[in-house]
């Protein structure tokens, strides 16, 4: 559900139409706006449209703002980010062309003064609007180090990665090519002046291709001469020429568009980009909370049995659910991610429905790792005599070295270090597709010969350590997410303790109620329910987001 609150191109809003169901309601009052933007998953304004942090407070379901226009000054981009909102704007024609000449002239220049290149040089950016960010993420494509002055923290700024903040005299001083893209005001005229322009390397060239207000020409036709620079290119007016000239100017045009075509573009270019986001995101709700059947819920990974009968117990006599399990989407399933005993507990107490946190599979965010077992109890002997006797695993003395090599190309199952040092490969016995079947016989002859501790840790004198009864370690392969949810729609678990999903935005202390879960109310019921728990939760502030990851011990 989007939710126009702007003047937006017709051509637009019909295409947003055909793909959502969508809102033009472009004359709110900002108090009208609070109001009503709880209701949206999507917000559209133009960038003469107010969005503050209470707007987006109250905008509890929604999960991108778009703001068509170049620049994002009147969105609280801070607020948005804490609230794990995305925030997107689609640069118009015009500043487009401006980040574009700008980088021609870079390379113009660059290339005139010797065959350098961009690559590895510094450009120091002048004011990071809309044009200065589209110039920064250009340099960055060409390998530059950016340098940005900016008095003022601009949401372009805030929404950048790759550039670094700098005070004018220390941007002047490292800077191989300076680039200015400033508003004209009282305090940015004539900003470059004839001090400034002394702080710049000899080699250094200044770029202006928007309005040269900012600087002082007299000032920069003086720097040429005196070769306090090496280069200026600077915007010259469609009926005007610069009073100042040199051998080493290099004057341009104002590039621009017609106002008719720039509305129209920018709006057609925003719907697509929201389109994808949207799509991306695939949220029930703002958490990414869902009640699903317990019946679809796989396990990704073998769990203990005892383990699920004791939180069966506890469940029997709590109140409430205190942290959803983590599942992903695969192949009409729901594949846990994290929180296998819970689920089996749930099914085990015989509930219909779950309330489970979903994360997307393709998410960027979302990290498969492997964790690796320390063996502590046994002798080394014994542990190998155990393994030796396994049917469908054939295990043989390697050097060290070969370890990883082996591992990563699939022809072996694991590798597996004594506390002495000796290291050994257990490959299948026959050729299988079957892999899964003799890793488990593996970890299960180690888990009944001693205790097993998940460990990230390779350093044996360290695990020594910290266990001195340590017997071995073994080392598993990195497994790709795709085989492990394959896996786990054909029932086809690993051992326990092997995968290690790191999780963005876990939700803890969601506290739902049990009886609320165990009743024969309908799932969509259950699920209205739950998003207006959420809604209240959200609306009161009763979240806290948290960027930084979360070290979660085992119940």
């Amino acid at each position: 559900h989007i939710l126009i609150a702007s003047r937006f191109d017709d051509a637009a809003v019909t295409q947003l139409r055909q793909r959502a169901d969508v809102d033009l309601r472009p004359n709110l009052s900002p108090e009208d706006l609070e109001n009503c933007i709880g209701e949206y998953d999507a917000l559209i304004v133009d960038s003469e449209t107010y969005v503050p942090d209470r707007t987006i407070e109250y905008g509890y379901r929604l999960q991108v703002i778009g703001v068509a226009g170049p620049a994002l000054d009147n969105v609280s981009v801070s607020a948005a980010r804490a609230g794990g909102i995305e925030v997107v704007n689609v640069p118009d024609p015009q500043t487009l062309a401006a980040a574009e000449q700008t980088m021609g002239a870079l390379l113009t220049q660059a290339h005139s003064h010797g065959p350098v290149g961009l690559a590895g040089r510094t450009l120091g950016i002048i004011g990071f609007g809309g044009v200065g960010h589209q110039v920064a993420l250009r340099a960055r494509a060409f390998d530059m180090h950016v340098l940005v002055h900016q008095p003022r923290l601009t949401p372009e700024l805030a929404l950048t990665v790759g550039v670094e903040l700098r005070d004018l005299p220390d941007l002047l001083t490292e800077a191989d090519f300076i680039s200015v893209h400033l508003p004209e005001s009282p305090e940015t005229k004539g900003l470059l002046g004839a001090d400034e322009l002394a702080l710049c390397r000899e080699s250094a060239v200044l770029i202006n291709v928007g309005n040269h207000h900012a600087l002082d020409l007299d000032a920069v036709q003086n720097a040429l001469a005196d070769e306090q620079l090496a280069g200026a290119v600077i915007r010259v007016g469609s009926d005007s020429a610069l009073p100042v000239t040199h051998d080493r100017l290099q004057t341009v045009p104002h590039a621009g568009a017609s106002r008719s075509e720039v509305r129209r573009d920018v709006a057609l270019n925003l719907v697509e980009r929201l389109h994808e986001l949207i799509r991306s995101h695939r949220r029930g709700n703002p958490l990414a909370l869902r009640v699903v059947p317990v019946e679809q819920i796989l396990p990704h990974e073998h769990y203990d049995p005892e383990r699920v009968a004791d939180l069966a117990d506890r469940l029997a006599h709590d109140t409430d659910l205190v942290n959803p399990p983590v599942v992903t989407e695969w192949d009409g399933k729901y594949v846990v991610l994290d929180g296998a005993t819970r689920t089996s507990a749930f099914t085990r107490l015989g509930y219909p429905h779950i309330v489970v946190q979903l994360v997307p599979h393709e998410s960027e965010d979302l990290v498969l790792h492997t964790w690796y077992h320390a063996v502590c109890g046994p002798k080394p002997d014994a542990l190998l005599e155990r393994l030796r006797e396994l049917s469908g695993v054939v295990l043989e003395e390697a050097p060290h070295d070969r370890l990883q090599q082996e591992l990563d190309s699939g022809t072996a199952l694991c590798s597996l270090i004594t506390r002495d040092g000796n290291s050994f490969l257990a490959r299948t016995a026959t050729e299988t597709a079957d892999t899964l079947a003799p890793l488990k016989e593996i970890v299960g002859a180690y888990t009944e010969l001693g205790s097993v501790t998940r460990t990230l840790n390779t350093d044996l004198e360290m695990l020594r350590t910290e266990a001195p009864d340590l017997c071995a370690l073994i080392i598993f392969p990195q497994f790709a997410l795709r085989d492990v949810l394959d896996a786990a729609v054909t029932k086809t678990v690993l051992p326990a303790g092997i995968t290690r999903f790191l999780i963005p935005g876990r939700v803890l202390h969601l506290n739902v109620s049990l009886d609320r879960l165990r009743s024969d109310e309908s799932l969509a019921r259950k699920n209205t329910w739950l998003n207006k728990m959420l809604a209240e939760k959200l609306t009161h502030r009763n979240v806290r987001y948290y960027q930084e990851p979360v070290i979660l011990l085992d119940e």
